[in-house]
């Protein structure tokens, strides 16, 4: 378990090791109020499942409200952001393909809740993983 910016449990349930490089597998926990800019992933797709909560997914400029069992697939390359919008914490399974980037949420990521986190140590781990975060409007 490692918490990553915004207060959220992230445990990397499978990394490459485990999938042959096939996909790593993500649990994640965000806190009401959290919300993840536009960005993209050069090197993987990534499909979200909805357990617990209630998000805003915005993919390639559609925004969509998810509740849980909702399901969303995001192709390599494409702009997207995410929120909690709901009144409590979410729980989200995500499934990056291929895998690789659970080096982003290893690196960036802090082994306890109240840990302080560098983000500009954290976008930089990110950038090194192929996430490219659009500028805002």
């Amino acid at each position: 378990v490692v918490w990553m910016p915004g207060d959220v449990r992230t445990e990397i349930q499978l990394r490459s090791e485990d999938t042959d490089g096939a996909f790593c597998l993500v649990v994640d926990h965000p806190p009401t109020g959290w919300s993840l800019p536009a960005h993209r992933h050069h090197n993987e797709a990534e499909t979200i499942h909805i357990v617990q909560g209630d998000f805003e997914i915005e993919v390639d400029g559609i925004r969509s409200r998810m509740s849980a069992g909702r399901s969303i697939h995001i192709p390599r390359g494409v702009t997207h952001s995410s929120a909690n919008i709901g009144r409590q914490t979410g729980c989200r399974v995500v499934l990056f393909s291929p895998a690789g980037i659970e080096g982003f949420f290893l690196e960036a990521g802090a082994p306890a809740p109240d840990s302080e986190i560098d983000l500009a140590a954290a976008v930089a781990s990110a950038t090194r993983h192929c996430w490219e975060f659009m500028p805002r409007p």
